[in-house]
């Protein structure tokens, strides 16, 4: 029973009254998961790929095995940052809409080198069974946090709101994040791409599509790569 545990990293979901060491097929988000669940003496276990599949990080040190980022919430530079799926450069978080998966964040400068930035390169894909944009499904923009908690707007984000995707269908975009020629000289290191997504937007707007999560908006951590 021991090695059942260890060999699965597994997170209790729920009690059911059934024999030890029964076997499921998994499916996550509608895709067959290539590890399956198993319940063991009445508690039914996953493993920690599915997890992550849905956009919860997970980290084992020692004999501690931590969901999520391992503290509170908390805005960059405050106190009331949103809930938010999180994950870092190269996982693909899904909110069961939008599949979003930062490839790289390189450091970027215009004028000159009067104004310096950073290029995010992100994948953006429709996982829904509709045609849709991102304005008409909640998406409010996106934000680059550095590590000294200022905030970087990019100028052409439109380029992702306004973009119709069909079913399935998806692009490669890179946007640039700059900061003012005022604080160029002292810009500090990138650390979080913010996708703000309020889902009722979208249930305003009558796209018959679906968050799976109450915190559809998106957090990636650009100082850890998978």
């Amino acid at each position: 029973m021991k090695s059942i545990h260890t060999a699965l990293s597994v997170l209790a979901l729920i009690t059911v009254p059934v024999a030890a060491a029964q076997t499921y097929s998994l499916v996550v988000n509608g895709q067959v998961s290539a590890a399956g669940a198993v319940t063991v003496n009445g508690q039914t276990y996953v493993p920690l790929s599915a997890l992550k599949t849905l956009g919860i990080p997970s980290s084992v040190q020692g004999k501690t095995l931590t969901l999520g980022t391992g503290a509170a919430a908390t805005a960059p530079g405050g106190a009331n940052q949103r809930a938010s799926l999180e994950g870092c450069v190269g996982d693909t978080l899904f909110n069961g809409l939008w599949r979003v998966t930062v490839r790289s964040v390189k450091p970027a400068q215009r004028y000159n080198g009067q104004q310096k930035g950073y290029e995010v390169t992100f994948d953006w894909k429709n996982g829904s069974a509709v045609t849709t944009d991102g304005q008409n499904t909640g998406v409010k923009g996106m934000q680059l946090i550095l590590q000294d908690g200022s905030t970087l707007e990019s100028e052409t984000v439109q380029d992702v709101l306004y973009r119709k995707l069909a079913q399935g269908a998806g692009n490669t975009f890179t946007l640039a994040f700059y900061a003012d020629s005022a604080a160029s000289a002292t810009l500090t290191a990138a650390d979080k791409l913010l996708v703000e997504i309020d889902p009722a937007v979208l249930k305003a707007t009558g796209v018959k599509a679906a968050y799976t999560t109450p915190t559809p908006s998106l957090r990636v951590r650009l100082g850890c790569r998978k």
